[in-house]
């Protein structure tokens, strides 16, 4: 019976206590979970899905963020500077497809991507996912299905180079060339002297 009473304490308890606002990671990993958002190109890599929209400047939000992105990145060095994205036009909300249409097209080569999923059905329901990609040409991430979405961050975006040589190598390449055309303009000079028997 002291079992008994002890239980039903515990589910009053439960039942009457202030929900904890402490965020839950729903799934993670490159193969399960936020991978399997409606993005196309598929990420190199993504963490979540994360319960709530975890895309503001709280500092648990952004303590999540920075704990998100450095886990995708291999490092421990990004800072979530979030006063300076919103500045940049890096943060995207209010489900403006127009406002995300802009932003997808600055992003290339190496991008970090956040997207917050409303209240769906789903495992995309109410949650956040962070993505990356290494190597993609720019505006060429989308949304595949667009449903549910509601706000996005783009934390990082480089360009796709070409590497330029430094001006040594450039040196170098000239002396090569010189040298080519020195041995082909001698061979040229040498005349064939012809012998009579």
């Amino acid at each position: 019976m002291k079992t008994f009473s002890l239980s039903i304490a515990a589910i009053a308890a439960a039942t009457f206590a202030t929900p904890a606002s402490a965020t839950v990671e729903v799934t993670t990993g490159a193969t399960t979970g936020c991978s399997a958002g409606p993005i196309a190109p598929s990420a190199d890599k993504c963490a979540g899905y994360y319960s709530n929209n975890q895309f503001s400047n709280q500092s648990d939000n952004v303590a999540l963020q920075q704990s998100a992105i450095n886990a995708l990145l291999g490092a421990g060095n990004y800072t979530v500077d979030f006063n300076a994205l919103v500045a940049n036009g890096k943060v995207v909300s209010d489900k403006d497809l127009t406002a995300l249409g802009n932003l997808l097209a600055t992003a290339g080569g190496q991008v970090l991507l956040g997207f917050h999923w409303g209240n769906v059905p789903g495992p995309q329901g109410n949650v956040s996912a962070f993505y990356l990609w290494n190597n993609v040409p720019a505006g060429s991430i989308r949304l595949t299905d667009t449903g549910g979405y509601s706000n996005a961050v783009l934390y990082r975006a480089t360009a796709v180079t070409t590497a330029v040589p430094e001006p040594g190598t450039w040196a170098l390449m000239l002396v090569g060339f010189g040298a080519v055309g020195g041995a082909m303009r001698r061979r040229r000079r040498e005349t064939v002297i012809p012998q009579f028997a």
